[in-house]
């Protein structure tokens, strides 16, 4: 599982904690991917990790679990996405999968796990293009090419990269250690000697990417979309809720602090943050262990860093970010003229 990206799209939240452990309904992200493995029989996975915030992969790895064994496969410097596999290409089965760690795509596995090609790749269709790698595959599913985000209009089809691969040791073995792409070199590579084949799953694609697919993949699972996890409409577990929490959803992290006359809806409020009295969060992020003054506002996919400070009577919207750590004064920021 390629888990070593930065999450840049992220900060602040990633500033301490991998993007793939970030909460979604309480559960770390890369949970979802490891239930799922499990259904198809998955034991034992290797998360490819950077030396960056190691201790909090380790951590992870170390905790306890059932029926998955987690191993990390360290990356002392980028190796992009297929370099990560080749380098532990000993370690793993004659066949094997490779997902990417960043998307969720809750499907039956078990055609692709049955696929028996050098390489089979999962496609999901989708309606726009736009934002995705499609894939061609001719009438038998074999892989003929690949086009890059192209608009649907130009679309030659509507088969996109699901992010998840049954591969052999053949796919990768004649290519030497070091950076290496599966999508620039190793899949071309493949379709080319007609070694590649597309399997087509239908299910539910869940995103963490950017502030707005983390709300709304908050939303979603919490509407029961997901069959990984279930969380309650409006789960607060160990923290001290005395506000209010409106809307469909809300996720307030254990340890969290929200004050009487404060409102949460549909919102992220993490560990140890405190919301003060007559504060609102609506459709934004607190990071944990920060602090949302009295009378504040924080919405439009706002997120507030982790340790930070919203000085009383402060407003963060329109996507605005508030760096880990900082402390804004009472009223120092605000998308209002005073009354």
């Amino acid at each position: 599982m390629l888990v070593g990206g930065r999450g840049t799209r992220m900060w602040p939240l990633t500033f301490d904690v991998p993007k793939g452990l970030l909460p979604l309904g309480g559960l770390p992200f890369v949970e979802y991917q490891l239930r799922q493995l499990a259904t198809v029989g998955v034991e034992e996975v290797f998360l490819a990790v950077g030396r960056e915030l190691l201790g909090a992969w380790e951590r992870y790895a170390a905790s306890p679990r059932a029926g998955i064994t987690v191993h990390l496969a360290i990356e002392d410097e980028p190796l992009d996405t297929a370099g990560p596999v080749r380098a532990i290409l000993d370690r793993l089965d004659e066949r094997f999968l490779v997902l990417n760690g960043d998307v969720v795509v809750e499907a039956d596995l078990r055609p692709l796990v049955a696929s028996e090609s050098v390489a089979s790749l999962a496609l999901i269709e989708v309606a726009d293009t736009s934002a995705y790698g499609v894939v061609v595959m001719d009438a038998s599913g074999a892989v003929e090419r690949f086009v890059e985000k192209p608009p649907l209009a130009d679309a030659p089809a509507r088969t996109v990269n699901a992010g998840m691969y049954a591969l052999t040791r053949e796919a990768l073995a004649g290519y030497p250690n070091g950076r290496l792409s599966f999508e620039r070199v190793v899949f071309p590579d493949l379709a080319a000697s007609g070694a590649a084949r597309g399997v087509l799953l239908a299910g539910r694609w869940i995103d963490i990417g950017t502030p707005q697919l983390y709300l709304a993949a908050h939303a979603a699972v919490h509407r029961g979309e997901s069959a990984l996890h279930r969380p309650t409409p409006h789960e607060a577990t160990g923290a001290d809720v005395a506000g209010r929490q409106a809307g469909e959803w809300s996720w307030i992290g254990p340890g969290a602090s929200v004050a009487e006359g404060a409102v949460i809806e549909e919102a992220v409020v993490m560990s140890g943050a405190v919301v003060a009295a007559g504060a609102v969060v609506r459709g934004a992020i607190v990071g944990h262990d920060a602090g949302i003054g009295a009378g504040s506002i924080v919405a439009g996919a706002a997120i507030i860093g982790p340790g930070a400070v919203l000085g009383d009577g402060c407003e963060a919207d329109q996507g605005m970010r508030v760096a880990p750590g900082a402390v804004l004064a009472q009223g120092s920021v605000t998308f209002r003229p005073p009354k």
